[in-house]
């Protein structure tokens, strides 16, 4: 597969997600016929490699844009209002009108952040993002989910705004550690396990058993392999957001782990994990409430804590001292309703989910507590 071309179907802003390698060299025939204004302000991180912002400035100057960069340190801490400020006002030092552009080179934090002003920027002007991290790649950068960090809780405030395209590059991952590599991974497993309740099936097999039998592959970054799993991921989540947009039904099944995942991080002030290994626990303690609920069977759970295993993602909380802070964030977060807890759970069978509501605090706060 040299390029494989996906297309996000919306009632108002379609748009096409691009995958494939060495785009970021060659990116000019997808921009062309995009009506991105007369400036665009391309923001990025201070950890991303110079040469690809500098090969899309050289690619949008060429097409005869007035070009901006603005560089965030890096961390999900940075991921807050001011950052937000920041961009606001660069934009504004530069005269960026309502038809121009603003340009998201990085990871999730990037694209999350870069929408989000995009989005209230005169009311919103046009969006691109090119991911450059692995979770960025398979999530973050498709279906339009933006926002910012609060101290209270994740994402607290944000919007739904969908970008003009997504290119996404995975040659750009050659410059990750094997840690932000890894990150992207946990977002991977979560989509192999809602594949079948997402409808989009995956070649001749499961994409859970493509995950389970190519898993050396994967680590080794084998092209084809990562070029296979970046695009069945996008697809898959192409497919959720046609369907509902704004997470009124079926996007919800997206959020198997994160309940547990978007606790876990602000307890530990996103130092101890990253968003990917802390939506890798939240997967596995899904499995384990999944289990106690009866949803599905011991042989089920253990084979999904020992795939997150065998990918070198943790699988518990390394310890428990923050359990009341993980609570307390969970109580903040955006799918509570009417207070009470709400979990995207395996079901049946590998490859199918549900959402179930009656799970109690003292239920999570004992799962929290174990050890196995």
């Amino acid at each position: 597969m040299k390029e494989k071309i996906i297309k996000v179907k919306l009632k108002n802003s379609s748009y096409t997600v691009v995958v494939k390698n060495n785009l970021i060299k060659n990116c000019a025939r997808y921009l062309k016929h995009l009506d991105l204004g007369k400036k665009v302000l391309i923001v990025s991180q201070s950890k991303i490699p110079k040469q690809y912002q500098n090969l899309l400035a050289k690619t949008l100057k060429y097409l005869g844009y007035k070009v901006f960069t603005f560089n965030l340190p890096t961390g999900e801490k940075y991921k807050d209002i001011k950052s937000l400020q920041k961009i606001v006002n660069i934009a504004i030092k530069n005269k960026l009108e309502r038809n121009d552009t603003f340009l998201a080179l990085g990871g999730g934090v990037i694209s999350d952040l870069t929408g989000f002003a995009a989005s209230i920027y005169y009311r919103g002007i046009n969006f691109i993002c090119v991911p450059t991290s692995f979770l960025g790649m398979v999530d973050a950068a498709i279906g339009g989910k933006t926002g910012i960090n609060m101290k209270e809780g994740k994402n607290l405030l944000g919007t739904f705004y969908q970008p003009k395209i997504v290119l996404i590059d995975p040659t750009l991952l050659k410059t990750l550690s094997q840690r932000e590599f890894l990150t992207g991974i946990g977002e991977v497993i979560k989509y192999a396990l809602l594949e079948q309740t997402a409808g989009k099936s995956f070649q001749s097999k499961s994409f859970y058993q493509y995950l389970t039998l190519n898993k050396n592959r994967i680590l080794n970054q084998e092209p084809q392999s990562l070029l296979d799993i970046i695009s069945h991921s996008v697809e898959i989540k192409a497919k959720i957001v046609s369907i509902d947009e704004k997470e009124s039904g079926l996007r919800k099944i997206l959020n198997l782990g994160h309940t547990f995942a978007h606790g876990i991080e602000q307890a530990y002030d996103y130092k101890t994990y990253n968003h990917g290994e802390a939506v890798s626990i939240g997967t596995c303690f899904a499995a384990k409430l999944g289990y106690n609920h009866g949803l599905i069977t011991k042989e089920t759970k253990d084979s999904i804590i020992k795939l997150v295993k065998d990918y070198r993602l943790p699988t518990n909380l390394n310890n428990k001292k923050k359990i009341n802070q993980i609570l307390t964030s969970m109580l903040l977060d955006k799918k509570i309703q009417n207070g009470n807890l709400r979990f995207i759970l395996p079901y049946k069978k590998i490859g199918c989910v549900k959402l179930v509501t009656n799970i109690s605090q003292s239920e999570v706060r004992k799962l929290l507590s174990s050890y196995n």
